[in-house]
């Protein structure tokens, strides 16, 4: 089973109506992590680490697609702020979207997008603006984000931790507006 579905623009699976996204909480992890471990072949110990964190930090966010009780989709956002040694060209500080991981069985449902956009929702209750990376060469959610708003700001950028191997080594940094702040109570 491959991580990544063949991009196919504009195709969608027939059958199955949308899952429902909605905000991730602790005991959703388990669920997360099997997914993770399965779709992606990541270490269930890093990753419940990592999903832990962005279901109870506030500068973490984790939002699910579920069906029927099941996890069928993930994916996080984080706020970042460049450490105080980072190189000039270090991404700017703010809320980012990180990856999502959908169950092959669901793919083409617009699983990715529903979170992607619940996920900007979320944000625009803290920030202006969400800013996202990816791949040059991953045209599926270069094209998605661009759809919601994103707009490429620069392809020469550092990011702690982050390199993009398997493509042209090449990241592609965005960042897209997002409605005025409401107002916090």
């Amino acid at each position: 089973m491959s991580a990544f579905a063949a991009y196919e623009p504009g195709r969608r699976t027939k059958g199955g109506e949308p899952v429902p996204v909605r905000r991730g909480t602790i005991a959703d992890v388990p669920g997360c992590v099997e997914l993770a471990a399965v779709v992606a072949g990541l270490d269930p110990v890093q990753w419940t680490r990592s999903l832990t964190a962005s279901a109870t930090d506030q500068e973490r966010m984790l939002h699910v697609a579920e069906d029927a009780g099941r996890i069928v989709g993930y994916a996080r956002s984080a706020e970042y702020a460049p450490p105080k040694d980072a190189p000039r060209n270090a991404a700017p500080a703010g809320w980012y979207l990180l990856g999502i991981v959908v169950d092959p069985a669901y793919r083409r449902r617009g699983i990715g997008r529903a979170l992607t956009t619940a996920r900007m929702t979320a944000i625009a209750e803290r920030a202006d603006a969400v800013w996202y990376f990816a791949n040059a060469r991953n045209r599926a959610s270069l094209d998605l984000h661009t759809v919601l708003g994103f707009v490429e700001v620069t392809r020469d950028f550092w990011f702690p931790d982050l390199t993009f191997d398997g493509g042209a080594g090449v990241g592609v940094l965005c960042r897209a507006p997002l409605s005025p702040r409401k107002a916090r109570t």
